[in-house]
């Protein structure tokens, strides 16, 4: 979940959404399909909503992978409806940067690291500010079919060093990504936005559909940072979530969910893709339900 909260940070000013690895074998190269959308803010005349996907990808083996798109504050049914669906599944992979969940005595963003330990009061803020759950509170991270898919700690700190990544080389990858998507439409600033968080009046309902319109953006945004050799927020941790995806495979689990951030699965998809998987349904889920808070 660590994506989200850096990628808010860059679009919204704020926020949010182990061992050596082993190159993940894939099939020879094919043209890119559409890519999915996997995050999306709707309006309607009944109700406004931030949505996520679930879509399901099936290859000639008859195993099927759901890429199970999440937001990190959301309404506590999302999380409760999530956890039921996750029982269906052989195996849920799940993204937590650091040590599986049975190692840990608590759970927090970054494994506690100090040079992540932002994150968490991020998230908390934008959590009470929005009067929202967060999903390391309300996931059942301990179900016996999860399994841990994510760096360690260490791990992404030195696939970083490896690729040169600090944070303020990606913050400015994502302000060119955020100006070339950019249109007159766009209805604040980064600056203006972080004020409205930290001083506004305003209640949860506005601020939300305020930065859930900025969430409708972020995969537009992604792809501008991913581009090149990629990052380890997003390349390297979806290719080390395909590796734990194999093992499974392997082991003969054919009905397998991965519960990544929403922003993970554009890149993702393509990856399960070029190992011989075909998207067969979308299913949409609302992880904010705006106008019933009021």
């Amino acid at each position: 979940m660590l994506q989200c909260w850096i990628l808010t940070c860059f679009s919204v000013g704020v926020l949010l959404l182990h061992g050596q690895a082993q190159t993940v074998p894939t099939a020879a190269p094919v043209p890119p399909v559409e890519a999915t959308d996997f995050i999306r803010f709707v309006e309607t005349d009944e109700g406004d909503s931030l949505q996520t996907a679930l879509v399901e990808y099936v290859n000639d083996r008859c195993i099927s992978v759901d890429l199970i798109g999440a937001v990190h504050i959301a309404d506590r049914r999302y999380f409760e409806a999530l956890n039921a669906r996750f029982k269906t599944y052989e195996a849920v992979l799940y993204e937590l940067v650091g040590r599986p969940v049975e190692q840990r005595q608590t759970l927090k963003s970054g494994d506690g690291s100090d040079k992540l330990r932002w994150l968490g009061v991020m998230q908390e803020k934008m959590r009470q500010t929005l009067k929202l759950e967060s999903q390391l509170q309300c996931i059942d991270y301990k179900a016996p079919n999860f399994v841990h898919a994510d760096l360690s700690t260490e791990g992404f700190f030195a696939t970083q060093a490896e690729k040169k990544e600090t944070f303020l080389n990606l913050w400015m990858k994502a302000a060119l990504a955020k100006a070339a998507t950019s249109d007159s439409q766009q209805p604040a600033s980064d600056l203006s936005l972080i004020m409205t968080l930290m001083i506004s009046q305003d209640s949860a309902t506005d601020l939300k559909r305020l930065i859930g319109k900025e969430f409708d953006r972020v995969e537009q945004l992604m792809a501008g940072i991913e581009s090149g050799d990629g990052t380890a927020i997003i390349g390297s941790r979806n290719q080390h979530a395909l590796e734990i995806l194999q093992k499974q495979m392997a082991a003969g689990r054919k009905r397998l969910g991965i519960f990544y951030g929403a922003a993970h699965f554009p890149d993702m998809e393509q990856r399960l893709i070029s190992m011989g998987f075909k998207k067969r349904r979308v299913e949409w889920l609302k992880a904010w339900d705006i106008d019933a808070d009021e």
